[in-house]
């Protein structure tokens, strides 16, 4: 697990702030849970059809009403968290999204199942604009970028290292045990977030207490805002469309190519393992400047590698390894720096309502990349071609945030 750097809470004078320190690393644990909970219902699904006795795909719909709730949650509760207070929203969150989390165990049937995901899923789902605006608002203004970005990388460590643990214990607990285990997890930060302050923020830094948002959306695209918001809207669902899609599909091909079933799953690890290794690159990067231009940069050369490796251009399993942590260094690592770019484009009073809308859009996108996928392996086209067309959205989610770098340049 990375560390949280010293420097990202230094006053001006130099002494290490506590009070920063603390807040942060506990942002840091929630996208941890929120990560953790993601991975989870993937690990516990198949003990849920057996029990049920579903047929094959029908808990789709579960996963689908998960991601409907985190869409729902990520701009109700950002703009919210902007309106009456961030800390406020995110102890709400975290308490109803540990409560339904809990009453899953509880679930007879698919359909009340579904109900309590779909809620769990709007408070985990409104925590992540939330922890993003609050780590932002307690690093110093030059750090805001890189922080977040490192913040944020506990959501695929979660994820990671949650689904390793729940692999580990589902035989033993259950299903329903860690469905408990998890709300137990959420309900367990709250001490915490009670204890973080609202902003941690010294007046000498210029950024006294917090201003909230009136009008958070009609803010959001406020002082020429509006077309900025568009194109990091569409770059993050074209973003998140073609990262799940790549995790989704990545380990078919290989399969499907003559790779080995136990091999070939690696692949969608080694995507992951390359997005964190970007994201925590990328955030020494954007400590220094915008945003905008490095993301920019890797998904435009992550566009390049993704029909490289469509095309067979590797001969070797170690070979297609290599290209596909590459892939996931570039693509998913651009990825983890949605809310980085949010928080660097947006003024304080709605950056939560910010990174909620982003992450809002980029949920669908990551509905519709896997959907996507399917249909084109049903309808058989190449690899070459399937890759070559998957390339598209990470290239015009280059474009788009290479258009706002060129803007914000010239002002």
């Amino acid at each position: 697990m990375p560390s949280l750097p010293m420097e990202w809470a230094k006053t001006p004078s130099g002494a290490t702030s506590r009070t920063a320190r603390f807040s942060i690393f506990v942002c840091f644990l929630v996208a941890l849970i929120d990560g953790y909970d993601t991975l989870m219902l993937s690990f516990v699904a198949p003990l849920i059809s057996r029990e049920w006795g579903m047929p094959p795909g029908a808990f789709g719909k579960v996963f689908a009403v998960s991601f409907a709730g985190a869409v729902v949650g990520a701009i109700a509760v950002g703009a919210a968290a902007d309106r009456f207070g961030r800390r406020r929203l995110l102890l709400a969150s975290l308490f109803s999204a540990g409560c339904f989390i809990v009453l899953s165990a509880w679930s007879n049937t698919p359909e009340q199942l579904m109900l309590w995901r779909f809620l769990s899923g709007i408070g985990l789902g409104g925590a992540i604009p939330t922890i993003s605006a609050l780590a932002a608002e307690h690093a110093q203004p030059a750090q805001r970028s890189a922080t977040v970005s490192r913040m944020f990388l506990g959501f695929p460590i979660g994820a990671v290292a949650g689904g390793a643990i729940t692999a580990a214990l589902m035989q033993q607990v259950g299903w329903r045990g860690i469905f408990i285990g998890g709300g137990t997890l959420a309900l367990a930060m709250l001490p915490l977030v009670l204890a973080m302050s609202e902003a941690g923020r010294d007046p000498s830094r210029g950024d006294a207490a917090p201003v909230h948002a009136k009008h958070p959306i009609a803010e959001l695209v406020a002082d020429g805002r509006g077309l900025g918001t568009v194109l990091i809207s569409l770059a993050a669902f074209m973003i998140l469309l073609v990262s799940y899609f790549l995790l989704s599909w990545t380990p078919s091909v290989l399969a499907m190519s003559g790779m080995s079933p136990q091999r070939s799953a690696l692949a969608g690890v080694m995507l992951n393992v390359g997005g964190v290794a970007g994201a925590f690159a990328m955030s020494f990067v954007v400590a220094r400047r915008s945003p905008f231009g490095p993301v920019a940069i890797c998904l435009g050369l992550g566009a390049l590698l993704v029909p490289f490796f469509g095309f067979h251009g590797v001969g070797s399993e170690v070979a297609a390894f290599c290209v596909v942590f590459a892939i996931g260094l570039l693509i998913i690592g651009g990825q983890m720096n949605i809310p980085a770019l949010c928080v660097h484009y947006y003024p304080a009073n709605v950056r939560a309502t910010g990174v909620g809308l982003s992450m809002s859009v980029g949920r669908i996108g990551s509905i519709v990349g896997p959907l996507v996928g399917g249909f084109l392996v049903r309808a058989q086209l190449p690899w070459s071609q399937l890759f070559l067309l998957a390339a598209v959205p990470a290239l015009l989610a280059a474009a788009a945030l290479g258009w706002i770098a060129h803007r914000t340049r010239r002002a």
